[in-house]
């Protein structure tokens, strides 16, 4: 297995808060979170120094792989809401966060080797957020040793990766060993739920979706810019090509032809500040702008619209929404902020119907494509996803070795 490199999965950088500054923010997360997940927050910036940790409530079967921001105060959060001192492995190259998560969560075992669970029977279920460019082949290691998997987004940064990803899925698959989960929140949340109510199943009509979002700031040597890591495109703007794929196939399914279109602000910084649009053959259209010209304080802020027929929706930051139906207009307050990532973080634990997979690769499929328009400097492109999804199947590198397409971080 390919060993992940130390990095930060929250991708701020660091910044210099004044101590009321500090205290504002604080505030203003508390507003937004309530008092337990912004606790979190801050414990996971102090690694080990704030308590988290109660009684266990269920058995601990759960590999955490990566032990940065993200899995101390998201995952970790959710996991140990939900069900207690949960995690009996993790795993991260950066000591200082192993220990810290090992201690914050009661962890049984800080693994040495990124596989050093796979020789432990008694984990059932292995959640990964490493570095982008080793989610895969972690994900891969995981499914073919039986384990159900929760991994996080991106779920591939390179065709290599995904048609091996695609590979381990449909081998698990006809074993009946295992399921994947993708860490695609927002169509988990409460907002876009109550969408998908107001829509028509099977109801074919096209679909507008726009997203303005407000980014993190991160610089020239941040690990989001690593070559191998998939570009911002699979850092982020993956996200919201998730969600418009998840809501096109709310009709009677998704579309096949997609038109790109990419405009980027500095074509030497061509993540960052662009604006990336779809049209597809079924009449479907979507926007996405993404800036990042100054940190937001309170993190990532989005809005988002949704046209379908008469239904009409106005979702500010996953806090509010204002939905139009005909002549009914609703409006819905979350709190807290609910992008979905308790819902999606439990998806391995959860009764019913799984998310289909096929709408994560389609949406990995666009993303791939988007990333490589950035890379190449395009602007224009159509894609076929039936076309992609056959020759992803045909994919000479699908079988068990690591791809070629991951790296450490230097």
């Amino acid at each position: 297995m390919v060993q992940t490199a130390p990095h930060h999965t929250d991708p701020a950088p660091s910044m210099r808060f004044s101590r009321a500054d500090g205290l504002r923010k604080i505030w203003r997360f508390l507003r937004l979170y309530g008092l337990g997940r912004t606790w979190f927050k801050v414990a996971a910036r102090k690694r080990g120094s704030l308590p988290v940790t109660w009684r266990a409530r269920d058995r601990a079967d759960i590999a955490m792989v990566g032990c940065g921001q993200y899995a101390f105060a998201t995952i970790g959060y959710v996991i140990a809401r939900a069900h207690g001192a949960r995690f009996r492995w993790c795993y991260d190259p950066d000591r200082a966060a192993a220990d810290g998560f090992r201690r914050g969560f009661r962890v049984r075992h800080r693994a040495d080797a990124p596989d050093a669970w796979l020789a432990d029977d008694a984990v059932r279920t292995v959640y990964v957020a490493s570095n982008h460019a080793s989610h895969a082949d972690y994900a891969c290691a995981a499914l073919d040793s039986g384990r159900a998997v929760y991994l996080e987004k991106p779920v591939a940064v390179s065709e290599t990766q995904l048609a091996r990803l695609e590979a381990a899925r449909l081998r698990a698959e006809a074993d009946g060993t295992t399921r994947l989960f993708a860490g695609y929140n927002r169509p988990f949340s409460g907002a876009i739920a109550d969408i998908k109510a107001a829509i028509t199943p099977g109801k074919d009509q096209p679909l507008s979706v726009s997203c303005f979002v407000s980014g993190h700031v991160i610089g020239p040597d941040h690990w989001y810019r690593h070559p191998g890591e998939g570009t911002r495109i699979c850092g982020n703007a993956g996200h919201w090509i998730d969600l418009f794929v998840h809501l096109c196939a709310r009709r009677d399914g998704g579309a096949d032809t997609h038109r790109l279109t990419l405009l980027s602000a500095d074509p030497a910084n061509p993540d960052d500040d662009f604006a990336l649009s779809i049209a597809t053959d079924r009449g479907d259209v979507f926007s996405l702008m993404l800036t990042a010209r100054s940190e937001p304080f309170e993190g990532i802020n989005e809005t988002i619209n949704v046209q379908q027929g008469d239904v009409i929706a106005k979702i500010d930051d996953f806090c509010r929404m204002t939905l139009w139906q005909g002549t009914t207009r609703r409006r819905h307050r979350y709190w807290p902020k609910d992008p979905g990532h308790a819902r999606a973080i439990l998806q391995p634990f959860a009764e019913g119907p799984a998310r289909d997979w096929n709408e994560v690769l389609s949406s990995s499929l666009l993303m791939l494509a988007v990333a490589d328009m950035v890379r190449r400097g395009e602007t224009e492109r159509t894609l076929s996803l039936s076309r992609e999804r056959a020759r992803l199947l045909r994919a000479p590198d699908s079988g068990r070795a690591p791809s070629d397409q991951t790296r450490m971080i230097p």
